[in-house]
Formats: C-alpha cells, structure tokens, sequence
C-alpha cells in the first residue's frame, strides 16, 4: 500500500471522529462550556465521510461496511468528549474498579446514537432497490438530495429509542428567547433546519454547489423566531405557589447505605432533609420538594392510605412544623412477594398533605410510579428474560414498570404532573403524559438524582436538555435534584438561580403559574412539520421541472 493510500485510508476515519468531537462538543462540556456550530459541523464531517452522500456510478457499490466505520469512528469521538463521564458511572453504580470501567465504556459508541446507524441502513437499501435513473432525475438535484436526506435525518433521530437522546437542534437553546417557533414544532424543527445545513456544508465542499433553498428555508426559519420571541408573563389570575427545594448533597455510599439500613447513614440522611425543609421562612410555604428516591426504605402505599399512621415520622414531624404539602422521591412496593424482589418495588414520587382530622397530622395524596426505566439501570432491555438474568446480574434495580400516568394537585387547585430523572428528556414521552391528563398542569416537577455522575458535565447536559420540554410546551419546569443542579426553567427560556453543584442548600421561589392551553406541538406532534415539509417538497419538485428554476443543469452531463 503506498504512502498516499496509508493517508487516505488514515484520513478516511479521522474525520468522522474529529465529526464526532465537534458534535459532543454542543452540549455542556466540562466547565460547562458549549459550542454551538459544533453539531451542525460534525455532522457535516460525518455526511462526507459517508460513501453514499453524492450518489454516483463510482461509488455505488462502495461496501457497506465502510460506512458502518465510518458511523463507529464518529460515535467514539461523540463518546470521548460528550459521554466521557460514563466510566466514572461505571465506577460507582457497577462497582467495576478502574481500569475495567474504561473498558467497559468502550462499548457505549456502539449505542449512544443508533439513529445515524439505522439512517445509514436504509438509505443504502433504498439507493439498492432504486434504478439509477430515478436518483439522476430527482435526488441528484442538490436540493431535493438534501432536503430528503435532512428529513429522513429528522425522523430517524426523534423516533429511534435512546439512552440519552442530545440531538442537533438542541444547542440552539441558547438563543432563548428568540425561539418562538419552539411551541409550534418542537425541536425537531430545529433538528431539521441544521441536517439541512450539515448537508449543505458538504454539498459546497464536495461538488462545489450551492443548496439556494436551504439558505433560503434557514433565513426565513431565522427571521420567525426573532420576530415571534418566547414570552411569559404570568396574568392576575395566575397560580401562585412557595416552593422549597431541599437539595441534601447526599453522596451515593451514604446513600446506598442508608438504603441498606445503616442505621447511622440513615439518620444522617433524614437529620439532614429534616433540617432544611424546616429552615425558618418569611412566609408560609405551599411545597416542599425532596430529589429523586431521597427518602431511604422502602414504603407501602398501600398500606399506607389505608392507615395514616404509617406515614413516616420524619414527614409528618415536617409536615406539622411547617404545615405544607411534600414531594418526595422514594421507593413504594407492591403486594407481591418475590424472593429476589424482581418487579416488586418502584421508583416513586409520593405526594403528602397536611392532614387536621387524623391525630397523626398528615395523609398520602397521591402517587407517580416512574414509567422509563433506564435500561441497564433500572432494568433490563430484553423483556421476560429479564426475570431469568436477575438472578445472574445483581447490580440491576429491577424496579416494577409504572402503568398510569398522575396529575397531581395541591391545596389551591394547582395542577401539576413529574418526570422522574431522565423522562424529562423525551418529548414524545411528555407529551404522551400531559395529552393524557384531564386538567392542564400549571408546571412539571422533575426529581432526579446525578450523584452517580461525579463532578462531570452530565448534571449540566441532562439540565440542559430538559430545558426544552419548558418551551416546547410553555411550562414551567421545577428541577429538583439530589447533588445538582437544582433550578427553575421558565417557558421563555430564562431560569432561576441554580443551587451550586454539590452544594447543601435550599432555594425558596415564588412559582407563578398561569393558566396554560396546550401548545401546538403538545397537541398535534409532528404534524405541523410534515405539512412545512410537504410545502418544502413541492415548491422544490417543481423547481427540478420548470427550466427556468432549475439549479442543476449538468445532471444530464453527469448521468
């Protein structure tokens, strides 16, 4: 092999991995740091590192197996800098010792974005089954080529299961509040509207062409979220609710522990809740909110309703200091019984209330159990085998499958629904739970837990990626975690003060809620994009037809 092929072949996969950097380099990094034409970019790279791009005679028959490289190049640079925190995860929900984590995390670019995998897939079937004068004739035109490309891009990335779904629209979230085009569409929009860039980047580079209908499309798309800004101004007849959110900084061995029922974890943990719920205040608070499974033991809900008295001290003790309502993460179980404890227990956000016709001062309202398990966390992906692999794996939670989705109300008919960790970040996930609630919620509340994560940048990603189910469905959205980052996130797009990362604090907010309808994109999803993109389709075919439109007149030249 000569020297110039070593460099090619070198070349070949470098840049999908350099695409894969600058891609992770969107979202937050360390020191939260983002860089927003980064995305767009690196997809850019990874379209051109692809065989298939600009279909012609010569590389037709390119092997598949080329790509599938290419794509794995792509996602180990994605991986190295924007899930760079997983060893660490490793580490401390496995219990797999250094250096094994590293190894182990070697696997994750194989899963971290299957969506480009299985766009590759099809794409290269549909282009085996078409005949070659069909892509000479319409996908050979350079806007049609892209703009089916961006589309199929789109669609892969928003229905394609995912662990952690950061997709390339998100980074136009700093841009807030000029992104009024949000409550229409969503973010595949967003999504849309830079594939079409990325593969327009590569147009220019490869064959030297100008997609004129995708500078046009993205000025357009530009000028409407400027001129239409996101907007929130709470009217008169708006909710209003004192919240307090209790971020305890509990480090995951005393946590574990106090799970475990170490007695002196455990007290630790509840002096320490008890403590800052019960902080003096300058006026009287409504709520009163703990993270994601914070509340150590297990509970019965059961049980539980049916007899007051089993509500645990500590809430009841807090709940008669203070008089407010709590929210709480913690683990609830079921009347079954099972020796390995396989599906019998969720992970639960309870709601409790004061309580002034029971000596015992406080009462369950209500209950959430969480409905997306994290797979490999919380779970197994392989169905009703995972049963038989319980008894083989043990660092799996197993946790029972919620069935029902909880609209939750406070004292002043309040409305609000939750999201457990990471169903925040699935917009088809909420917008499925809040069509299906009887009374518009006034705000979510999210509990979550990222202590497992470390001091990396995964409480900032997954806080940043939560941000846009706020827009999307012009909500507040109440962040409440265990180590960080606490906040607020408004429905234009500006958030309240976070509490410090690994910081033990509290933080008292006047939530001021109005009345909400749901958003265009809440009710109807992706319909309004594929009417853009059947007008978008249409105004291009015919400008593939009619002489004086056309923007590629040597396709005949190159057939």
């Amino acid at each position: 092999m000569s020297f110039m092929n070593k460099r090619e072949k070198i070349l070949k996969y470098l840049i999908p991995f350099l695409g894969g950097l600058l891609y992770g380099s969107g979202y937050p990094m360390p020191y939260s740091l983002i860089f927003f034409p980064g995305p767009i970019s690196g997809i850019a790279l990874l379209m051109y590192s692809f065989s298939f791009i600009h279909h012609d005679k010569n590389n037709a028959s390119a092997p598949i197996k080329q790509d599938i490289l290419v794509f794995l190049f792509f996602c180990l640079g994605y991986y190295s800098l924007g899930y760079y925190w997983i060893p660490q995860l490793m580490k401390v929900f496995g219990n797999i010792p250094i250096p094994f984590n590293y190894l182990v995390g070697l696997l994750f670019p194989l899963i971290i974005a299957p969506q480009y995998l299985l766009f590759l897939i099809v794409v290269r079937l549909i282009q085996k089954k078409v005949t070659w004068s069909v892509f000479s004739k319409y996908y050979a035109h350079t806007s049609m080529k892209n703009v089916v490309l961006a589309m199929l891009l789109t669609l892969f990335e928003y229905y394609t299961p995912q662990q952690f779904p950061a997709h390339i629209g998100h980074p136009f979230f700093l841009f807030v509040p000029y992104l009024g085009l949000a409550p229409i569409f969503g973010a595949p929009l967003f999504s849309f509207v830079s594939f079409w860039i990325s593969l327009t980047l590569v147009t220019f580079i490869k064959i030297k062409k100008i997609d004129f209908w995708a500078l046009a499309t993205t000025v357009l798309f530009l000028l409407f979220n400027i001129f239409l800004p996101l907007d929130f101004n709470p009217t008169k007849d708006a909710k209003v609710n004192n919240i307090r959110l209790v971020q305890a900084n509990i480090g995951n061995l005393m946590k574990v522990d106090s799970e475990h029922g170490g007695f002196r974890s455990r007290s630790t943990v509840k002096h320490r809740y008890e403590r800052l719920s019960t902080r003096p205040t300058q006026v009287p608070l409504d709520l009163i909110v703990w993270p994601e499974t914070a509340l150590p033991g297990v509970l019965n809900s059961t049980l539980i309703k049916q007899r007051p008295r089993f509500v645990p001290m500590i809430i009841r003790k807090i709940i008669d200091k203070m008089q407010a309502q709590m929210f709480i993460g913690g683990y609830d179980k079921t009347g079954k019984r099972d020796l390995n404890y396989f599906e019998t227990q969720f992970n639960t956000a309870f709601l409790f209330a004061p309580d002034q016709s029971s000596v015992y001062n406080a009462k369950l309202v209500d209950l959430y159990h969480k409905i997306k398990l994290i797979p490999f966390g919380e779970t197994l992906p392989f169905g009703p085998f995972n049963k038989y692999l319980s008894g083989l794996i043990s660092n799996i939670s197993y946790f029972g499958t919620g069935k029902s989705f909880t609209l939750f109300k406070l004292r002043n008919d309040t409305y609000f629904t939750t999201a457990i960790c990471y169903e925040i970040l699935f917009s088809s996930f909420m917008r499925e739970y809040l069509n299906s609630v009887t009374t518009p919620p006034h705000f979510i509340l999210n509990l979550t837990n990222d202590s497992w994560y470390g001091d990396t940048a995964e409480p900032y990603q997954h806080l940043f990626l939560a941000k846009w189910r706020a827009i999307e469905f012009q909500i507040p959205v109440v962040r409440m975690t265990n180590t960080g980052v606490t906040s607020v996130i408004f429905p234009d797009g500006h958030e309240s003060r976070q509490m410090e990362i690994f910081a033990e604090d509290i933080l008292d907010i006047k939530l001021v809620t109005p009345q909400r309808l749901p958003t265009i994109f809440q009710k109807w999803g992706l319909a309004p994009l594929y009417i853009l993109w059947v007008i978008l389709f249409a105004l291009i075919m015919i400008s593939t037809v009619l002489p004086p439109f056309r923007q590629d007149k040597n396709v005949s030249e190159a057939r």
